[in-house]
């Protein structure tokens, strides 16, 4: 997957933590651990090849946000919504995505105090030329799971994120 895991060293230190602090679960430790770690290698492979486009993870989640609605347009906030930013944070990347031509600004149709993101057809051309560099990193580091433990896994993590 593209990460070592020091696992000798981690479980001596959680076996250390385990007799130093008894009500410590160290189980879920280690479990937090390596979703850690697995999150940890996807974001650095994917930003790797993003930066090779001037992109970021963030841009690029916002792209394929906008890339998604229908006639390739977003309001702000629906952005925000979508990537579980603040709203200036969802600003910020508007203004991003408007600076590189990769999005442009309009006033709402229906409400003029609204704002409008639209796709630019160099921000599509952009998705079509990174999404095959993205989806790569993706099956790389998934594909150690079989079919029934990808689906099992999935549904694990949105139980979890459901519950908490």
């Amino acid at each position: 997957m593209g990460f070592s895991l020091p696992a000798a060293e981690l479980e001596a230190t959680l076996g250390v933590l385990a007799v130093k602090m008894p009500s410590m679960n160290v189980q879920l430790v280690m479990l937090s651990r390596l979703v850690r770690l697995v999150h940890a290698t996807i974001h650095n492979q994917l930003n790797e090849r993003l930066h090779k486009h001037h992109l970021s993870e963030s841009l690029w989640h916002a792209l394929l946000a906008v890339y998604a609605r229908p006639n390739h347009e977003i309001l702000p906030s629906e952005l925000s919504n979508i990537l579980n930013l603040t709203r200036t944070s969802a600003t910020r990347l508007s203004d991003d995505l408007v600076v590189n031509g990769w999005a442009t600004r309009s006033t709402h149709p229906l409400d003029r105090r609204k704002i409008t993101l639209k796709l630019t057809k160099a921000g599509e051309d952009l998705i079509q030329r990174v999404s095959p560099e993205t989806n790569e990193v993706h099956r790389r580091v998934w594909s150690a799971l079989s079919e029934p433990e990808y689906e099992q896994l999935q549904q694990l993590l949105t139980k979890l994120l459901t519950a908490a």
